[in-house]
């Protein structure tokens, strides 16, 4: 039985440290004993081994201390052999109990040890178990090699041979007869060379080696052959000649069945060294390179093989090819040059090739390439039939048996010049204009073989006189300050240094119509603010009638500020819808087939002045017994302006001065108004804006009575009406704060009572109520002083989808067209509007919640279908009812159109009912 011991403190004792486990572990995987040999053979052992004997133990004694399992054991065999004095390798690691070893030596000792592995734990290794591996027959010996041959013998020789364990006895070799037969042994000793005497010349043998020691004998070495000398080749043929060319030769021989390499000797009388080799090889041909042109040379032959050489064949005489002439001298002229011929001449070349020059060739180039002009034996020729003024380049070759020279550096050559050929007719560029045309003319076929320094172009007028109007070497002119409709006459000649060539043929030309002269200044007449009326009259039209006028209209003087007002044949035109009181500038111009004329001068004049223009922008702003108007003041169209006409219903109202806002008082409370404001200056009064509907405000109601109708300990029931909120006023109750002495809001709504909780007890408490038909709101704190605008938004709770139904800059707003019975949710968004960046919405106020009052059942019953109907219709009819509310106002309508409104809705109904009735009948 286990037992635990204590301290003396009574704590339980501390297990083992890390590194008494480490050790205690080590000390199991050391317990291993050393691995067992088995199934010794020559190359391969077997070895087996245990587990470790500590681990069974602590199995077996049910140690909790270390808990080892065999299957997280991994063995690894350390190898080594007698040469490696004890170093070790791994051969093996792994989990199981045994491995086998592969490829050892046969006859070597080897040392072998094992050690068991947890994890990155690891044992001690055991003690080294050696072995020797038995013996076996040596390996398979190389076959034999050739030292030495002759015409009767083979020496051979051999290397040692591993001798796996066992000293070897002999060497035995094997040779077969020379024809195919049995192998014979020959030799049988422990020596690793051997002379095979009294064999045939000219015979192949075959050989092999076998090796003995005590335990066998190896395998045979692979077979090999070797040969007896024969006979020396006899004297070859003579090399033959199979191409020469200037600086080679190439020459070819035979090839013998028992010839295995050639020597050719070549000799070069020039240089009286005699016969050197210049080829040893296989091949059956040879190219001599780098000779002398047009040379002979003497050349020998002798065959090679392993017999022996062969005596020299006989010599053979070869001659290489003459090479072709250098090339001639730079060709000079002879004599003068003329336009049309001249002279040449040159020296032979300095070296012929080895063989005379048979001709000499001259070519010209003219530009277009070189072309030969002469061709024989001189060595001057005469190169004629040429252009003048033209230069000509001129190279010379000559050819013999070698092959044709390179060209002699070329000469150049320049024939003498003579004037130029005539030219063609000139030809007209466009068609003719009024005041000048535009000729051109090409460039002559020939230019008499000098450069065209000019062109000159001749005119005959009208009246048959000639002049010359152009001389450049441009090839087109333009001709100028001709009369219009005329018969001209132009040619043309080219000149060159030698001088000018014979006029062309002439051109006929007629010159066109102009355009039509400048119009004088347009007359000018205001009809009125906005309308002038411009005359002007017809201007010369220089050859051709005039088609059309262009008149141009700006408000300024400036060129680049005129447009185009009126293009057409007539000679007046009507400019309507100017500005009054304002400079206009006018100019037109003239056009006809030949084009447009230079603009008139310009004529200016300014409008009257018209009355104001429409006032624009009406703004208001209504209290319940005055509206406040503002616009925009309008264009004062060249007058300034002295007052406004207001026109609310049937009353004028003219103001003292130009202002641009007006108070309108004394007005009916919740009463709608058709506003109109017309400017008026000293001209005229202008038009009346368009209409500005706006209403005054609802009378604030009055402060109703506040009672107490309910008491408690700690709150107070408050009552201000009875009955229903049917304008849908709204109540705020206020009171005193008994510290600071000042009201606050303890209620705000519609309802016509409230409850005040958290009072104190016995406490006395003041209150005040205020009634209001406008929705209000605070303004919001801002640090800017961009005006701001607010958006209010109503939604339904259940819906609380908010739509929008004010927009403006009051603090307070009516909502009209609200469903009876019905709660709603508000909120306000304040809006900054700035001049950069547009609109900068803020921040939505808190959610303000309030209800409307109950329709009275005497109105439900008026509108509800019978109560057959489902509850759908009901809502139908509702809805349908609160539409047609919120359409047509009738709070809004006079008095007699609302009876008109009954009526007809009366008509409606019955004729509704009878149609209902009809269809049932």
């Amino acid at each position: 039985m286990n037992s635990v011991g204590t301290s003396e403190d009574g704590e339980e004792s501390s297990v083992p440290d890390e590194e008494d486990s480490f050790q205690i572990i080590t000390d199991i995987l050391s317990s291993v004993q050393a691995p067992k040999v088995s199934e010794l053979s020559s190359r391969s052992a077997l070895l087996q081994w245990a587990p470790p004997n500590r681990l069974s133990e602590s199995a077996s004694n049910d140690s909790q201390e270390i808990d080892i399992s065999e299957s997280d054991l991994r063995y690894e065999v350390l190898l080594s052999d007698k040469s490696k004095e004890m170093k070790f390798k791994s051969i093996y690691s792994g989990a199981s109990l045994s491995c086998r070893i592969q490829d050892l030596k046969p006859g070597q000792e080897y040392s072998v040890c094992l050690q068991v592995h947890l994890d990155e734990l690891q044992g001690s290794a055991t003690d080294p178990t050696k072995f020797i591996t038995p013996p076996c027959e040596p390996d398979q010996p190389q076959p034999p090699k050739l030292i030495h041959r002759t015409k009767n013998s083979l020496q051979l020789k051999w290397n040692t041979v591993n001798d796996n364990g066992s000293h070897i006895l002999h060497y035995i070799v094997e040779y077969d007869d020379g024809k195919g037969g049995d192998f014979i042994e020959f030799y049988k000793g422990r020596g690793r060379t051997h002379t095979v005497q009294k064999l045939q010349p000219a015979t192949t043998y075959k050989f092999r080696l076998s090796v003995t020691n005590e335990v066998g004998r190896s395998p045979y070495s692979d077979i090999v052959g070797y040969g007896t000398f024969d006979n020396p080749p006899t004297q070859p043929s003579p090399p033959t000649l199979v191409e020469s060319t200037v600086q080679s030769l190439h020459l070819q021989w035979n090839r013998r069945p028992k010839d295995d390499e050639f020597i050719l000797q070549m000799n070069d009388p020039k240089t009286k060294y005699g016969h050197m080799n210049v080829y040893n090889g296989r091949d059956n041909f040879h190219i001599c390179r780098g000779l002398s042109y047009f040379s002979d040379y003497t050349f020998r032959l002798r065959a090679r093989n392993d017999d022996g050489i062969s005596p020299w064949s006989e010599e053979v005489t070869y001659r290489t090819l003459p090479d072709r002439p250098t090339r001639p001298s730079k060709p000079v002229v002879k004599g003068r040059i003329h336009a049309h011929s001249f002279k040449l001449k040159w020296e032979p070349p300095s070296d012929s090739g080895g063989a005379e020059v048979t001709r000499y060739i001259l070519e010209v180039n003219s530009g277009s390439g070189y072309e030969t002009v002469y061709s024989g034996m001189e060595t001057e020729a005469v190169c004629d039939k040429l252009t003048p003024g033209t230069t000509y380049q001129l190279r010379v070759s000559c050819i013999s048996a070698g092959g044709c020279s390179n060209y002699s550096d070329p000469c150049t050559v320049t024939t003498d010049a003579i004037s130029p050929g005539q030219c063609a007719p000139p030809r007209l560029v466009g068609k003719p204009k009024a005041n000048g045309i535009t000729i051109r003319w090409t460039e002559p076929d020939y230019n008499g073989g000098a450069p065209v320094l000019d062109y000159e172009v001749e005119m005959v007028s009208p009246d048959s006189s000639r002049s010359i109007i152009h001389k450049s070497k441009e090839t087109e002119c333009a001709v100028t300050d001709l009369r219009p409709g005329c018969d001209y006459q132009f040619l043309v000649r080219a000149v060159n240094r030698i001088g000018p060539a014979t006029w062309s043929e002439s051109l006929k030309v007629t010159s066109g119509a102009a355009p039509p002269a400048a119009p004088e200044i347009p007359a000018l007449q205001c009809k009125s603010p906005f309308h002038i009326y411009v005359e002007w009259q017809e201007p010369p039209c220089n050859g051709a009638p005039v088609t059309e006028y262009r008149l141009e209209m700006s408000p300024d003087v400036e060129e680049d500020k005129f447009y185009s007002v009126y293009q057409g044949p007539q000679t007046n035109y009507d400019v309507k819808g100017l500005n009054p009181f304002h400079t206009y500038y006018f100019r037109v111009q003239a056009g006809n087939n030949a084009g447009f004329s230079e603009f008139s001068p310009v004529a200016a004049t300014i409008t009257p002045a018209a009355p104001p223009a429409t006032v624009t922008n009406i703004r208001s702003e209504s209290t319940p017994v005055s509206i406040t108007i503002y616009w925009n003041q309008p264009a004062d169209n060249g007058s300034n302006i002295t007052h406004y006409n207001i026109e609310i219903g049937d009353k004028i109202i003219s103001t003292e001065s130009p202002i641009n806002e007006y108070t309108i008082e004394n007005l009916n409370p919740d009463t709608h108004y058709k506003i109109k404001v017309q400017a008026v200056n000293e001209v005229a009064p202008g038009s009346f804006s368009s209409t500005l509907r706006t209403s005054t405000l609802r009378l604030p109601p009055v402060a109703p009575k506040l009672e107490c109708m309910g008491t408690g300990h700690n709150y107070l029931k408050l009552k201000w009406g009875e009955g229903r909120n049917s304008d849908y006023i709204q109540y705020c109750v206020e009171m005193e704060n008994p510290r600071s002495r000042e009201f606050q809001c303890v209620y705000k709504g519609t309802a016509l009572s409230c409850k005040v909780n958290k009072l104190h007890e016995t406490s006395t408490y003041k209150f005040r109520i205020n009634a209001s038909n406008d929705a209000e709101w605070l303004p919001s704190k801002n640090y800017f002083v961009d005006p701001i605008v607010y958006q209010v938004q109503l939604a339904r709770p259940k819906e609380q989808t908010f739509k929008q139904v004010y927009r403006g800059s009051e603090t307070r707003c009516t909502i009209d067209g609200l469903d009876a019975g019905v709660e709603y949710s508000a909120r306000v968004c304040p809006i900054r509007i700035t001049s950069s960046s547009g609109e900068l919405p803020g921040p939505y106020s808190p959610v303000f919640n309030f209800s409307t009052a109950q329709v009275e059942p005497t109105a439900v019953s008026k509108s509800s279908p019978p109560s057959t109907s489902s509850p759908i219709h009901i809502h139908r009819s509702r809805n349908l009812y609160h539409s047609l509310r919120q359409r047509f106002p009738f709070r809004q309508f006079p008095d007699e159109y609302r009876t008109f409104v009954y009526v007809v809705l009366v008509m409606l109904a019955g004729i509704v009912i009878s149609l209902g009735i009809a269809s049932f009948l």
